[in-house]
């Protein structure tokens, strides 16, 4: 008499999307945040992974808990030299996640020029020159991903928060630019628009009474979540969205349409 053999377990062609084995992943500001969630889900999908923060003893830290396939490196996102110099360490990369920013709460006509540049050189110029200095790398190999976190204010303004939409609004034209120049090499850019997640950086806001007035927009009717934002990053990354570019996706519990 003969068995039949069990057929061999079928493996989903999403799954294999999902397989990071064998790509080199650099994460900005990876030592909170959604920068320590997305770098947590890329080890979880086999990644290898350059984690870079201002924050020494945290993205050191960080490192050391996801393990021998994450490496940390201290930079300053404000400071040329240092970005130049992450560059250069991080070498080649497969995905790169602009994730590193600042967040500033002030009313307009209360900030000061000191305060615009300090916002504008992390969350814009920062970005603006690491990602072409990666990106040359993509380019030549013909593959690559660029992720940019950009947000919801860039969509529907912020009270209190007009410095940080502009410079978000740019980043998601920037991504555009970047999609379109290095699509023909192969190369993809795209930006998560994140709406309020419970993070160290949004904590204060959130907790604060325009956080109960945002909330109140919320047709999802709660705060997102680091892990939900890093899933989505991972997803944008991965093979699973292979025709993707350009596009920057608002995930803000409907924020932005309430």
């Amino acid at each position: 008499m003969t068995t039949a053999l069990a057929p061999p377990p079928r493996v989903s062609p999403l799954t294999a999307d999902l397989d990071f084995a064998g790509r080199r992943v650099l994460v900005t500001g990876a030592a909170n945040g959604f920068g320590a969630a997305i770098a947590d889900l890329f080890a979880a999908h086999g990644a290898t992974l350059v984690l870079a923060d201002q924050e020494a003893d945290a993205v050191t830290a960080k490192a050391a808990a996801i393990g021998p396939r994450a490496t940390a490196i201290v930079y300053d996102q404000a400071d040329v030299a240092s970005v130049e110099r992450l560059a250069a360490a991080a070498g080649d990369v497969d995905v790169l996640v602009n994730n590193a920013g600042r967040l500033l709460t002030k009313p307009l006509l209360e900030t000061s020029a000191a305060e615009i540049r300090g916002l504008i050189d992390v969350d814009l110029v920062g970005v603006m020159v690491l990602t072409p200095l990666l990106a040359r790398g993509m380019v030549a190999r013909g593959r690559g991903v660029v992720v940019n976190i950009g947000s919801q204010t860039a969509f529907c303004g912020g009270e209190g928060r007009g410095i940080y939409a502009a410079a978000k609004a740019a980043i998601a034209q920037y991504t555009r630019a970047a999609a379109v120049e290095w699509g023909p090499h192969g190369v993809r850019a795209v930006c998560v628009a994140p709406g309020r997640s419970i993070t160290r950086m949004t904590r204060h806001v959130v907790a604060g009474p325009s956080g109960d007035r945002g909330l109140d927009r919320v047709p999802l009717g709660r705060w997102g979540s680091a892990e939900e934002v890093a899933k989505l990053v991972v997803f944008l990354a991965s093979d699973a969205a292979s025709y993707v570019t350009g596009e920057t996706v608002i995930a803000d519990g409907g924020y932005v349409i309430g």
